[in-house]
């Protein structure tokens, strides 16, 4: 790891672009990018320590992730919302692979991750056979174990061997991606290995929170099918899980077809929410076949695996059926609140904010709740909608009794419900709200295991299409009164003369 510390001038910018190309490109890759991309974040943060009263020095540390390197810069300049719209404007070229922004008690952190050559390091498919699914069954034994570091690259090959280039989370395809996370403690799993050392299933976690996980990238090869192996890999992992202390898991049933949302169903998972358009269109293979025509879109499912305590949930009035909806018939000792009057709140809301542009997400989590929350949430959602967002996550604390009063205006931003999740965040529970760029959802291809997850799914449906419509009469209004003004000016010109 490099850290470099330098006044926020022109000189100290300059010399801290210049390390960042250095080492950037020491580990292969692009220097060039790199400085530029330190440049602009360092000439952000000048304009920030402009007041006088600041500390006007930047501290920058620069590491490899693995498959990417880190550029973090620090200042104690006036706080973040979102990351500069210079920067953004070059994450729409592809020029880094995400960045994110927050402030901490301690300043501003702007994070910067730049693509190293191996991550788009891709499984070698061409000696790899795809298995059919009528194959002959195997009566070989296979030795169950966790996951370990190494295993990256037999865990692609065994996908591979099952869908070929369909399988729709496309990560699973790149061994030093899935190496990276294992390296960094954030994913989880157990898998099966046959006596001639392949990989022939797997059921696995990545952390999503402090106490949460989201379980999925399950496998079985063709071959060892009707053994019970998932099952019983499934029942390792959540045996491990439970053990070293996490509360709750998601998995994320596809809406193309029932049966992942029958097994999650089953397993006692309750659906939490949808979330619409969320990644780019997959090739289906297996229960459903073809090519999406739209972004996919998920449904959610929540099982917790230790007791919850009992909580409030505040949320605007907007969102309150669908907590009614979801809390209904569960132990999870949840209530929502009501009548809440106006208080005292916080001025300013902080928040943290990431934008992946693989997937053209962004994504915002609000620390703190306070009376400028819809103000300064529209201002971040509107950088990322000029950088081409398709989708925009917020997470809100959803037991601040603030909420429902300084949030009431959410819904005018354009912001639907999507998930509510108990104990994803550090404050507790979280809602999770969407804007989406094309609000007009295909529900053609929808299939629902049963009427508690179309209901649900259709409510969730509705409102993105109702706040979508909002937003786009408040445009239409402002054009409007744009141009009665722009009349009005020209006959006070007229009447002038």
């Amino acid at each position: 790891m490099l850290d470099v510390t330098a006044l926020a001038d022109e000189i100290g910018i300059t010399a801290l672009a210049a390390s960042a190309r250095a080492i950037t490109r020491g580990l292969g890759g692009d220097g060039d990018a790199a400085g530029l991309l330190v440049r602009l974040v360092g000439d952000d943060a000048r304009n920030r320590l402009a007041g006088g009263e600041e500390e006007p020095k930047l501290v920058m540390q620069v590491e490899s992730l693995g498959t990417e390197v880190s550029i973090v810069m620090r200042d104690r300049g006036a706080p973040v919302v979102g990351p500069p719209e210079t920067l953004l404007a070059l994450l729409a070229l592809g020029v880094a692979s995400r960045v994110d922004a927050r402030h901490e008690f301690n300043g501003n952190v702007i994070e910067v991750r730049m693509a190293l050559p191996q991550y788009h390091s891709i499984v070698e498919g061409a000696n790899i056979e795809v298995l059919a699914g009528d194959i002959e069954l195997s009566t070989e034994e296979v030795v169950m174990r966790p996951l370990a570091k190494g295993d990256a690259e037999a865990l692609t090959q065994g996908i591979y061997r099952c869908y070929g280039w369909t399988y729709p989370n496309p990560d699973f395809y790149y061994p030093d991606r899935i190496e990276a996370s294992l390296a960094a403690g954030k994913r989880i799993g157990y898998v099966a290995v046959s006596p001639s050392g392949e990989m022939v299933a797997h059921w696995g976690a990545v952390w999503i929170g402090p106490s949460i996980v989201e379980t999925g990238g399950t496998f079985t090869d063709p071959r060892f099918r009707r053994r019970g192996l998932a099952g019983k890999l499934g029942d390792s992992l959540l045996e491990k899980l439970r053990e070293i202390g996490v509360e709750g898991r998601l998995r994320e049933p596809v809406l193309t077809h029932p049966a992942t949302q029958h097994i999650a169903i089953q397993d006692g998972a309750t659906f939490v929410g949808v979330r619409l358009h969320d990644h780019a269109p997959f090739q289906q293979v297996g229960i459903t076949d073809g090519l999406l025509t739209s972004r996919a879109s998920l449904t959610v499912a929540y099982s917790s695996l230790q007791p919850l305590e009992p909580k409030t949930v505040w949320v605007p009035a907007a969102y309150e059926p669908f907590l009614a909806r979801i809390l209904d018939g569960t132990d999870w000792s949840r209530t929502i609140g009501k009548g809440v009057s106006k208080q005292d709140w916080p001025e300013q809301s902080r928040l943290a904010s990431s934008y992946d542009t693989d997937e053209q997400v962004g994504e915002i989590t609000v620390e703190i709740i306070g009376a400028d929350l819809c103000d300064v949430l529209d201002a971040t959602i509107t950088q990322y909608r000029h950088s081409g967002a398709e989708v925009i996550r917020v997470n809100i604390p959803a037991n601040d009794p603030a909420l429902p009063v300084v949030g009431a205006g959410l819904p005018e931003l354009g912001l639907g419900f999507s998930v509510y999740v108990p104990g994803l965040l550090e404050t507790g529970d979280a809602l999770i709200l969407e804007w989406l760029h094309d609000s007009e959802i295909d529900t053609s291809i929808f299939n629902y295991a049963d009427e508690r997850v179309e209901t649900l799914t259709k409510m969730v449906v509705a409102q993105a299409g109702d706040v979508g419509m909002l937003g786009a009469r408040q445009r239409r209004r402002a054009s409007r009164r744009a141009q009665i003004f722009s009349g009005l000016a020209g006959l006070e010109a007229e009447s002038l003369q």
